[in-house]
């Protein structure tokens, strides 16, 4: 996922947690405590033994074998995680073996519980619950998630035109509502609304500096660290340039605007709109 989009959904969650899981997750949570650790991708040791093999039958396999002089009692949980890191690598089954070498009769579990065994999660499809869900939440930022919902029919623009006031009737503070028209803005890249919630902000004499998008000075910070190169000026007028240049070639192939209304959205001229459209014919 952009790290745009992936930001957006990390700050926003904490806000809407306890009803997204009340109400679509089925868990009632009494309270929760958030885990700032994060899940490592690589392991701390390598198995003793790995090969990639194939059987008398033609069956093609991994082998894992783990030699033991403890009875380690955690080698359940480690030969689970060695079981999906290398699922996951591989594509291929699994064969694992312990192989003790220790004085003590082993006491180690060999199998998991039931509760233990990982068998699939729930997925969630945005695009498969109505929208009205989430517009109607009280919680600005579950209220976003109304523009990647279902909307039932209901025109895009009218959708949006009821995201846009419902906050603006909950938020006053100018600054925090430009923070969330950004986030808007950038999620609504997800379902190609750009152009329309662009529409709906005019329309509502509401304004989005498109300079300020996080696209946009994707575009110029290219710029400038090439710009370190050949003139920090030049770099950064170069980062602009082709950045403004794919967002147009975007909206030309979106087909929803005419050239005149792409230029006035970009804030460049129509004949700068149309060089751009002749030279990516």
């Amino acid at each position: 996922m952009s790290n745009k989009y992936d930001k957006i959904f990390k700050e926003n969650i904490g806000e809407y947690f306890l009803s997204l899981s009340k109400k679509h997750l089925g868990i009632e949570v009494v309270s929760s405590e958030e885990l700032k650790d994060k899940l490592q991708t690589t392991l701390e040791r390598e198995a003793d033994f790995l090969r990639k093999i194939t059987t008398s039958k033609g069956e093609k396999m991994i082998i894992q074998l783990e030699f033991q002089t403890t009875d380690e009692q955690g080698m359940i949980e480690r030969m689970q995680l060695y079981f999906a890191m290398l699922r996951q690598k591989y594509q291929l089954p699994v064969r694992q073996f312990v192989i003790y070498v220790g004085s003590k009769p082993p006491k180690m579990r060999t199998s998991l519980q039931p509760q233990e065994v990982f068998t699939g999660f729930k997925l969630i499809d945005l695009q498969q619950v109505s929208y009205e869900q989430w517009l109607d939440s009280s919680i600005p930022e579950e209220m976003l998630l109304a523009v990647l919902g279902d909307f039932q029919q209901v025109d895009a623009l009218v959708v949006l035109k009821q995201i846009i006031s419902k906050l603006t009737k909950l938020i006053n503070d100018p600054g925090t509502l430009q923070k969330y028209i950004r986030q808007l803005t950038t999620l609504a890249r997800l379902r190609n609304l750009t152009i329309e919630t662009q529409k709906t902000l005019n329309s509502m004499a509401l304004t989005y500096d498109i300079e300020r998008d996080a696209f946009y000075q994707k575009g110029v910070k290219e710029g400038r660290e090439e710009g370190k190169k050949e003139g920090l000026a030049q770099g950064v007028e170069k980062g602009r340039k082709e950045k403004t240049t794919e967002i147009v070639l975007g909206l030309i192939k979106s087909g929803k605007l005419t050239l005149s209304e792409i230029a006035q959205l970009v804030n460049i001229s129509l004949v700068q709109v149309q060089k751009i459209a002749n030279q990516n014919k």
